[in-house]
């Protein structure tokens, strides 16, 4: 790598990024991807910034693959390149380290030359997207310095769901981490009926009601008993009804199988979307996990089994997953799936109890999008794999709407009960314990009863199909309640 390799990489970007990222930003036929919900938030910061507010000047965006950050970056970048062309630059670390050997901070200080001016000195606005920013090892250092030299840039980067692990103290203070999740029902629902209305005109978008969510969330996590959740749903069963409205009840069902990730939204064929999804299981592999951890060709080449072992197993235990798996040591297992949790791949749910019981009793591995299970299911058992574990995919999602809300505390709070005929999910907040039992059908409440009763919890709560319902100290919560959170 040389400084001329670097300055015509630059000058390459500066000229092809707007055609090259058009490409990001619509399907094959040339219809234009519709955005999600955080391109609102990450457009106002860019035009609060624009509008003099210095304080807030970047954005990481980390998030799994495939739930759509580079789209995300390509379309923020084209909606301001109108009015801020010549002061725009789009860079992928990927490319920079990988293809061209270089390293960020070469290529910032390339483009300072090709500026004319130092970051330093600068008398305007500069724009600056990083696309997959974890690629370069000292990406924290890079972001540090330029916040630090220039009140006048503007930076937006995308990267592995890690970026977050990774920053410091330091680097928190100066960038916003707007985390970019799989989609929830709501979004989906938004997205897919602003899809078809391009094509049928007489179709209504979906918008969510307004503040809804919000509600339903305080009042299923933030009730002070089982009577006042039931009383708050209860208040909320006419806006609920007037959201269902008009939705066929087959919606749901595609939501778990493939509904929480966008690229799934405008494509019809199934088999499809299974390649699609198996291309991102193979990218995390390929590229992800050994940016987050180090193992060598024989591990990688088993984790794609890991994977399937645990979409088709209720609870992990690691020491008969070791034992199934020849050749890969205990350690080695155990560095996987925290390696897959780091890329949010899956999402690690631990037994409730003692510290000792953490460690001896298995974990419950979710993954973060069903998606991702149904296609490796699928892999296994053919098209018989979504009707033989719709409780699963359904535990999916709940297991991502409590991380959604609950990850950002500094451990987690959410566990199961590992005893028999014990509860899906305990939350424990230092305020109050709740049982959460879930169920596609028609769920009993003796489940979260008997939990609740051993961990001497507030209330209990049971996520399924059946009507709004308290039972003692357990409410039980129509899915056409919980998938509006």
């Amino acid at each position: 790598m040389n400084n001329l390799q670097v300055n015509q990489y630059l000058q390459n970007q500066l000229n092809r990024a707007p055609s090259l990222l058009k490409t990001y930003i619509q399907d094959e036929q040339g219809n234009k991807y519709l955005t999600r919900n955080m391109f609102i938030r990450v457009e106002k910061l860019i035009n609060d910034f624009v509008g003099g507010e210095r304080e807030i000047r970047m954005v990481s965006i980390p998030g799994l693959r495939g739930v759509g950050k580079t789209t995300l970056l390509a379309q923020l970048f084209l909606q301001f390149f109108p009015r801020y062309s010549k002061d725009m630059l789009y860079i992928s670390a990927d490319q920079v380290v990988n293809e061209l050997g270089a390293d960020l901070y070469s290529v910032f200080e390339e483009y300072q030359k090709i500026l004319g001016v130092a970051f330093e000195k600068l008398d305007r606005n500069l724009f600056i997207f990083i696309d997959e920013i974890h690629f370069d090892k000292k990406w924290t250092a890079v972001l540090k310095s330029i916040y630090d030299r220039s009140k006048r840039i503007f930076v937006v980067c995308t990267g592995s769901s890690a970026l977050s692990l990774q920053s410091t103290t330091d680097l928190a203070r100066r960038v916003v981490f707007e985390k970019l999740y799989p989609m929830n029902f709501t979004e989906y629902m938004l997205l897919k009926t602003k899809y078809e209305s391009i094509k049928n005109e007489t179709v209504t978008i979906k918008f969510p009601v307004k503040g809804l969510k919000e509600a339903i969330k305080n009042a299923l996590f933030y009730s002070s008993d089982a009577e006042e959740c039931f009383s708050r749903l209860t208040g909320l069963k006419v806006q609920v009804n007037k959201y269902w409205f008009g939705i066929d009840s087959l919606e749901i069902d595609k939501y778990l199988r493939f509904g929480t990730m966008p690229y799934a939204l405008t494509i019809k064929d199934e088999p499809r979307i299974h390649i699609l999804t198996n291309q991102q299981i193979d990218r995390v592999v390929e590229r992800d996990l050994p940016e987050l951890g180090k193992f060598d060709t024989a591990t990688l080449a088993a984790i794609k089994n890991i994977l399937l072992l645990v979409a088709g197993s209720s609870e992990v235990s690691v020491t008969n997953l070791s034992n199934t798996l020849r050749g890969i040591s205990l350690v080695t297992l155990i560095n996987v799936l925290e390696t897959l949790e780091k890329a949010e791949m899956l999402i690690r749910v631990y037994p409730y109890g003692s510290v000792y019981k953490k460690v001896r009793k298995p974990s419950k591995y979710h993954f973060m999008t069903p998606a991702v299970r149904h296609t490796l299911l699928t892999i296994v058992e053919g098209e018989s794999a979504f009707i033989n574990h719709k409780g699963w995919y359904l535990e999916d999602i709940v297991a991502l709407s409590l991380y959604r809300e609950f990850s950002q505390k500094l451990a987690s709070p959410t566990f199961y009960d590992s005893a028999k005929g014990g509860a899906d999910f305990i939350l424990n907040t230092p305020s109050k314990k709740i049982a959460i039992e879930v169920g596609y059908g028609n769920k009993g409440v003796e489940q979260a009863q008997a939990t609740l009763e051993k961990i001497n919890g507030n209330y209990g709560l049971v996520v399924c199909s059946a009507d709004l319902a308290k039972d003692e100290n357990v409410v039980r919560v129509p899915l056409q309640y919980f998938l509006l959170m």
